[in-house]
Order: structure tokens, then sequence, then C-alpha cells
């Protein structure tokens, strides 16, 4: 299976936007993905004793790219077959990473000492009968595992594409960083029972509703940061998650409180919202009003 084919299978949503982008950024955008979402499924395997796994996050951390190397043995408990390619290819992404050109490399690695430390925090933070996060720990959280994705994001877009944005660069960073932090805080709004059977309290009751707010907020700084995006294919597919965040929280707000079943937005309504944001393509004006349906 190559790394194309396991992209597609390990990757629902994002795989819509991944193939969308511009070439300059896409093999750089996929190789990342894939290695932050290879470290997750490590972080994920319940079947490894909690200390191993730590331990092999830790140790990637410290020694990253070539501690990746490591996960190999991790293959074998995956029940999924698209999650056992994925780590078995490790060793062949770290050897890609190592084939980028220095400026691709330091982003990539930047960004992955990010996401393992949230990682790491996230494994042992939830210990057993341990309490929900606090505000600034569910902040730092998202900002480690997702806000540090928007600003790899807009950091290669402006390596990789001049000009890119009509937006200064500390403004349209920002705005990356917020709409990162926000498609984080709809994933824990849509799987937060199931989480908490999990034992993983990221929201307790009374941050429910202020989370919903912010994560809204975000939203709209990513529509925003995608009307100043030049290139009409790098708008679509950007804004694309927004899209699909906002009818996330829709369905989030009308599901029964009690349920564990993460609320999805069905198939055929992604490639609803998919046709609908086709102007996006053609001009940044009409970023705008289609964000506004998507919010409503």
């Amino acid at each position: 299976m190559n790394e194309k084919e396991i992209l597609r299978r390990t990757s629902r949503s994002f795989y819509l936007t991944i193939r969308l982008l511009p070439r300059a950024v896409r093999a750089d955008i996929s190789l990342a993905y894939l290695l932050a979402r290879a470290t997750d499924t490590i972080a994920d395997t319940g079947t490894a004793p909690l200390a191993a796994r730590t331990e092999w996050l830790q140790a990637a951390r410290s020694s990253w790219p070539s501690g990746v190397c490591r996960a190999v043995p991790w293959s074998t408990p995956q029940h999924d077959p698209a999650q056992r390619e994925l780590l078995r290819a490790l060793p062949r992404l770290s050897f890609l990473l190592s084939g980028r050109p220095e400026p691709v490399r330091v982003l990539i690695s930047q960004v992955m000492d990010h996401i393992l430390e949230g990682q790491i925090f996230d494994l042992q933070r939830f210990g057993p009968g341990a309490p929900s996060l606090n505000d600034d720990e569910l902040m730092r959280y998202v900002y480690l595992v997702a806000g540090s994705v928007g600003e790899f994001w807009d950091s290669l877009c402006r390596l990789k594409l001049p000009g890119y944005s009509s937006a200064a660069p500390d403004l349209m960073r920002a705005r990356a960083r917020q709409y990162g932090q926000a498609l984080q805080l709809v994933n824990i709004l849509r799987d937060r029972r199931m989480d908490e059977i999990l034992g993983r309290i990221y929201l307790p009751a009374g941050l429910v509703a202020l989370a919903g707010v912010r994560a809204r907020k975000g939203l709209g700084e990513g529509a925003a940061y995608c009307a100043s995006l030049r290139s009409g294919r790098l708008r679509y597919a950007t804004l694309l998650p927004a899209l699909l965040g906002w009818r996330t929280l829709s369905l989030v707000d009308t599901t029964p409180d009690p349920s564990i079943t993460p609320a999805k937005v069905p198939r055929g309504e992604v490639r609803r919202w998919m046709r609908r944001a086709w102007p996006v393509w053609w001009s940044a004006s009409a970023v705008g009003r289609v964000a506004r349906v998507a919010s409503e």
C-alpha cells in the first residue's frame, strides 16, 4: 500500500482537502499528516501498556525524525489494515522527510514536536479517575495538536507559494492558529461522550457552551484566512474543513445529550457542500457568502 492509498484510507475528510491543494504544498502536507496520524495511532493503541506508549512518544520526540523507525513492531496490534500499513511505513516516511529541503524539514519537525508534546500530555494527564481539563489545559492542548498545525500550514504556504495571501503575515498566522484550534474543539465536542467513557474529560459540562462559542469564532477566523488567499485552489481546499466543522457543530447541537455516537456529516452532505463551495475557487468574495450559509 503506497502513501497515497494509506492517506486515503486513514483520513475521511482531510483527504478531500489534501488532494485539492496546489501541487507545491500537497506532498509536504501529506507527509506531515501521515507522520502525525502515525504517532496518534501509537498513542491510541489501547492494547499496548500506557507506559510503553508514553516512552515511545518521548523517545520519538527526543530523537526526531530518526526515532520513528522504532515504531515498526507497533503495527502488530492494529486491527485496521490501513493503520497497520501506516505504522509499517514509518521508516519510509522518515526517509522521505530526510530528503526534503532543509526549510521544509524544519517546519515539519517543529510541528511534530508540538504534536508529540500534546500526545504525551494526553497520555500522562488522563490516568484512572483523572479530573477534567481546566480551561488553560484545554486551550494549551488544542494549540499543541491543532493550532500548531494551522501555523505549519501557513508557514509552508508562505515558503512554497510566494504572494499566497493579501493579508499581513502576522494576521494570517494568528488566523491559521485559531482555525486549527477551532477544528480540534469541534472534534472534542463531537466525541465528548465517547471520550468520557474512555476516561478522558476534555470538557467539563460548564465549558461545553464556551467551547462551542470558541469553535464557531475560530471557524470564522478560518473563513477570513481563506478569503485572503490568492489561489482559488488553495482557498477552496482550505475552506472545506470550516464548512464541515460548522455542519458538525449543528449536528452536535441537535444530538440528544446522552448520545455516545459521534455526530458525523453524512457523505451526501459532504458532497453537497463541496458543490456549494465551488464559487470560492473563482472568487474570494464568495467565501463570506458560503461561510454564512454553512454557519446558520
